[in-house]
């Protein structure tokens, strides 16, 4: 199993606490080392910021979420940006993108079709949560 550096959008980890096996499975794999995870300060405040909606609280309870943002920050590589990338049709997708490129990454992992539509990105394979696990998982 290659060590790949991944950059995992913010609707897959809402997605884990909602309850999806594949987001869980990817999420799991970040704090057993699987692969190397890359993030922007901006994404990691969103995610806080996105799980602490009343709508989440069923999900995760304030201090689950404080701690998990730690944990997550500790296994985060973040790089730095160097130039503001505008290639989203979505534009707070972009960090994403940033991130991506800044960080070397080998994958985009998102449900998001705005940023699905533009695999591959440079070299950078935009995948779903479920294509990321076949080829991971080297499963047919």
């Amino acid at each position: 199993m290659a060590n790949y550096k991944v950059v995992i959008d913010t609707n897959i980890f809402v997605s884990a606490f909602l309850g999806s096996k594949n987001a869980k499975l990817i999420m799991r794999d970040i704090f057993t080392d699987q692969y190397s995870l890359i993030m922007s300060h901006e994404q990691l405040q969103e995610i806080k910021f996105v799980l602490q909606r009343p709508k989440f609280d069923k999900y995760i309870l304030p201090h689950e979420l404080s701690k998990f943002i730690s944990l997550l920050s500790y296994k985060t590589i973040v790089p730095s940006i160097y130039e503001k990338i505008n290639d989203c049709r979505d534009e707070k997708d972009n960090m994403i993108l940033e991130a991506a490129v800044y960080g070397n990454a080998d994958f985009i992992i998102t449900g998001d079709n705005d940023l699905l539509t533009l695999n591959p990105y440079r070299w950078i394979r935009i995948v779903s949560p479920a294509t990321f696990i076949k080829q991971f998982y080297d499963i047919e």
